[in-house]
């Protein structure tokens, strides 16, 4: 059987349900997400257009490129997806992963966009950082700058 995660917005006004496993879930450091989530850095668990499904309202989409939506509840205003052409993978959603009703099982194997990174912030683990998405770019490090 597999597993099935569900979450949703702040309110509770829109919410969804992923069936199987996350094709990535990766902290991303571009200015975009950045932009989106209003924080230094956003997590994201990424999900084929087929394993997920919204179950309650539908969410509201912002088009922040061409082919690239960016959804959200039109009552509270929780940031909800990135929605784009995966390549290979087809129609995909990237989930914010504290929109999950337990977060706690989607953990981060990697960093994308660190070039965009604030340069104030860097996160203290030792997983891998690449120039772009993690499955197409050149691998930059693993860990963040050290710094004497």
């Amino acid at each position: 059987m597999e597993r099935k995660m569900t979450g949703g917005c702040m309110c509770g006004a829109v919410r969804y349900e992923a069936t199987g496993e996350p094709f990535a879930v990766t902290h991303c450091h571009c200015l975009s997400c950045r932009k989106h989530n209003g924080g230094p850095v956003v997590t994201l668990a990424g999900f084929k257009k087929e394993q997920l499904e919204f179950t309650k309202n539908d969410r509201k989409i912002y088009e922040s490129s061409p082919g690239v939506g960016r959804a959200f509840c039109e009552n509270c205003g929780t940031p909800l997806t990135w929605e784009g052409d995966g390549g290979e993978l087809g129609q995909i959603f990237e989930l914010h992963i504290s929109t999950f009703d337990n977060p706690d099982v989607l953990v981060p194997t990697a960093h994308a966009f660190e070039p965009e990174r604030i340069p104030w912030f860097d996160i203290a683990d030792k997983l891998p950082r690449y120039e772009g998405f993690a499955e197409d770019s050149p691998l930059l490090r693993h860990g963040p700058i050290i710094e004497d």
